[in-house]
Parts: C-alpha cells; sequence; structure tokens
C-alpha cells in the first residue's frame, strides 16, 4: 500500500498555522503526547458527525418543509421538489471541486466558507414567494455550502487518519449523518409555533455559530499534524507504521502500489461501478424516499406531526446502525451491504402497503427497516471506495464518485413527484426505489474492493 508522506497542503500551513493559538494546540511532526490515551483521529470522526447531523439536518428537513410550501403555493410536486433536486445536483457539481480543493489548500479554509454560503442560502429561502427564489437559495447557495463541510471533505480526512479502523471511523461520522433524520420534529415544532419561513432562518443562524468554531479548533488535514501515524500510531519512529500496514491484506499488490489520480481512476471499471453505486443508491434511491416519505405518509392520513415525528426515527436507527456498518471491518463491504439492501428493500414493500393510518406498525416498520439499511449501506460504501482508490491526490476521485451521487440525488426528488403527478400516487417511484437499491448493491459486489484489500 502506497502512503503518502509529502507536504502538507499549504492551506494546512497557513490557516491559523502560525499564530498563538495553532503553536500552543498543534505538536510538530514527531512530537508526541504520553499521556493522550484517544487518538485525535477519533477528534475528527466525532466533527464529522456534528457537521452531518447539522449540514445534512437542514438538507433532510426540506422534507418536513415540502407539505407546507405545497399547501401554502399549491404548486406541482415535481416543480416544489425540483428544489432539492437542484440542490442535490450543485452539491455534485462542486464535490470534485472540494475534493481538489481539500488536496491541495486543507480543508479548514474551504470549510469555513462553505458554513457561510450555506447560512446565507438558508436564511434568504426565509424571503421566498416563487420557485426560482428556492432555486437559487436552497439550491444553489446552500448546495455550495454543504458540499464544502460535507461527505466529500471528511471522507479525505478519515482515509488520511484511518486504515486498520476506516470502518468504525465511517461509522461515526455517518451516525451523524443519520441523525440528521431527527431533526424532523425539531423542524415541524419551528414550522407549527414559528412558520417554515422563520425556520429557514433560524437554521441559516444557528449552523454557522456551532459549525464555524468546531471546524477551526478541531479539524486538522493530516496525522502529521498531531505527530502520529494513521489509527494513531507515533511519528516517532518510521518503523512503526510496518503492523499498521499489515492490518489489511493486500490482494492486489499492483492495483494497491498506484498512486491514484482522477485522469488513472476514470480508465478503471471499478471506478464508473462505484460512481454507479453512489448514483442510484445514495443518490435516486434515497432521495426519492427521503424528499416524498412525509407527504406520502400525510397523504395516507396521519398528521403532519405526527409523521415527521415516526419518520425522523429512520435517522436515528441509521445513526445507531450505522455502527453495525463496522462490521464490514470483519465480514467484508460486500456482504454487509447486501445485508442492509435486503433490510432496506423490506422496508419499502411495506411502505407500499399503506392505504390508512388505521396500522402504524407499518409505517414503524418502514422507518426501522430503512434506518437499518441504510445505517449499514452508507459507511461502508465509503469504505469500499477507500479500499479501492488510495494516494495523496484521491480527493478528486472522491469528489468525482460523489458528483455521480448528486446526479442522481438531483434525478430522485424531481422523478418522485414526476411519478406522482403522472399516477396520482407514489407506487411507481416506490417500485423504481426498490430496483435501484439492487442495483447499487451489485454494484458494488462487480467493482470488488475484496479483490484490492481483504479486511478479514
Amino acid at each position: 500500500m502506497v502512503i503518502w508522506d509529502g507536504p502538507l497542503p499549504r492551506g494546512e500551513r497557513e490557516f491559523l498555522g502560525e499564530n498563538w493559538f495553532s503553536r500552543w494546540k498543534m505538536k510538530k511532526p514527531g512530537q508526541t503526547n504520553k499521556s493522550s490515551r484517544i487518538f485525535y483521529g477519533w477528534y475528527i470522526a466525532i466533527a464529522g458527525l456534528v457537521c452531518g447531523a447539522l449540514g445534512y439536518g437542514a438538507r433532510y428537513s426540506f422534507a418536513v418543509i415540502f407539505p407546507s410550501l405545497l399547501e401554502e403555493f399549491q404548486w406541482p410536486r415535481d416543480t416544489t421538489a425540483l428544489m432539492m433536486s437542484i440542490h442535490i445536483l450543485v452539491y455534485g457539481i462542486f464535490a470534485p471541486v472540494v475534493g481538489y480543493l481539500a488536496d491541495r489548500v486543507g480543508p479548514r479554509k474551504t470549510m469555513v466558507l462553505g458554513t457561510v454560503v450555506l447560512s446565507f442560502g438558508l436564511a434568504l429561502s426565509r424571503w421566498g414567494s416563487q420557485p426560482g427564489h428556492f432555486y437559487l437559495t436552497f439550491g444553489v447557495l446552500f448546495g455550495i455550502g454543504l458540499c464544502f463541510i460535507g461527505s466529500v471533505p471528511f471522507t479525505t480526512l478519515i482515509q488520511n487518519w484511518f486504515e486498520k479502523k476506516r470502518g468504525l471511523a465511517f461509522s461515526i461520522v455517518f451516525f451523524g449523518n443519520g441523525l440528521a433524520f431527527g431533526l424532523y420534529p425539531v423542524t415541524a415544532w419551528l414550522i407549527h409555533y414559528i412558520g417554515w419561513r422563520n425556520a429557514f432562518l433560524v437554521q441559516g443562524i444557528v449552523l454557522p455559530g456551532l459549525l464555524i468554531p468546531l471546524i477551526l479548533f478541531v479539524v486538522r488535514y493530516h496525522p502529521r499534524d498531531k505527530g502520529l501515524l494513521r489509527d494513531g500510531g507515533s511519528g516517532e519512529n518510521n518503523s512503526t507504521s510496518a503492523p499498521a500496514r499489515k492490518e489489511m491484506r493486500i490482494m492486489d499488490p499492483a492495483w494497491a502500489a498506484v498512486d491514484w489520480t482522477i485522469s488513472k481512476a476514470v480508465k478503471t471499471k471499478r471506478f464508473w461501478l462505484l460512481s454507479l453505486t453512489t448514483f442510484s443508491l445514495w443518490g435516486m434511491m434515497q432521495h426519492i424516499l427521503a424528499t416524498h416519505h412525509v407527504a406520502f405518509a400525510v397523504d395516507a392520513g396521519y398528521s403532519k406531526m405526527y409523521a415527521s415525528s415516526v419518520l425522523s426515527l429512520f435517522g436515528i436507527v441509521s445513526a445507531f446502525a450505522s455502527f453495525a456498518g463496522l462490521i464490514s471491518d470483519r465480514i467484508g463491504r460486500e456482504i454487509t451491504l447486501t445485508i442492509g439492501t435486503v433490510i432496506g428493500i423490506s422496508g419499502i414493500v411495506v411502505l407500499m402497503l399503506i392505504r390508512d393510518p388505521s396500522h402504524p406498525w407499518v409505517l414503524y416498520y418502514y422507518t426501522l427497516s430503512m434506518g437499518v439499511g441504510r445505517g449499514l449501506c452508507s459507511p461502508t460504501i465509503a469504505a469500499a471506495i477507500t479500499d479501492i482508490f488510495q494516494g495523496p491526490r484521491v480527493g478528486f476521485i472522491m469528489g468525482a464518485i460523489w458528483f455521480f451521487f448528486s446526479v442522481g440525488g438531483a434525478i430522485g426528488p424531481w422523478l418522485g413527484g414526476w411519478l406522482f403527478e403522472l399516477n396520482g400516487n407514489y407506487m411507481g417511484a416506490f417500485s423504481v426505489a426498490i430496483a435501484l437499491f439492487a442495483l447499487g448493491c451489485a454494484a458494488i459486489w462487480l467493482a470488488a474492493p475484496r479483490k484490492v484489500r481483504r479486511v478479514t
């Protein structure tokens, strides 16, 4: 395996790197803290958890605001859902840019900038009255900002900080992404008491106040910033890296020895299979459901508050199930993803059986099973991507793969609304979601991360 020992990004050296705080806070390479019992990489993972919970919480709370927009403006569902589609598409368009900047200048500058843009996008949505206004504020501005603090930079960070415990680290990060859905009842409460407009404004004010200090004082690009190696090795002796290199069996030495760049990656079948997985499973499938399942439950007769509360369990269960994703470190990425796919598809099938609110267990079953399925799949996909592509310039590769996720995510909300307008129900949209779930699982098997690095 290639371990990158090149120079740190210039921006990481300069951004708070020469002031009094960083000289006090940061160790020089080779300096270790003997009394520290917690590897600093876990703080990076927790920072990813918080950024995911708050940033993606603002994204997915759109599902709760969505019925309010339909009630007030009486727009068609596909026109209204296009707000989410544009948001995710813009997110993906900027993903390669964010990956490139994470490699070149480090994440802190870009993440602070992204938080500011994100907050403006949310706050300005408060004054929306036409679809075009929301397309610009929620779609473009919020999409750009969230990309700069989201999964792309944290995937690069986790790859830098972890190898043998990478599955667990990704599980912690995606725990936050699952908790994002836990903001459903909070958003519903805000809408009930102060209206959807002020709910947008509150999000735009609270998020930067919480995220900017976290990014400045916690996020570090590489273990060398703390005088460490991956997974907590000491930087005092380079020979200590030898055991870490043996934690994962290299099944394809020729592949693992490549210093991967985007120009090399796009020529491989594995790149396109991983892109198909993120397009179909993370992108279209997840966002068909995440955008429309609250509206579906309200149509079936559940109150908005009740539906939001029950469906928020989807995210909470997903958050805790993401820790089960660490079993992929033992049984392999493909098997773990298959288990999550089977459980998740069963939930969508049961959701399609709902006709009225007389059997609330059906909604609970969908919530729990999809939460488990998503929780198992999300960190496993991220771990599989980093198993296959490694090197000092993989940020651009990660961003490119996330771009295909965004294309699927952009199509999903609009497609769900269009199929509803076409058929008068969500049965067609949910059937498409099932097929995409299975397609994403099949693509991971064909990409075969087990044949590059085996985690068992």
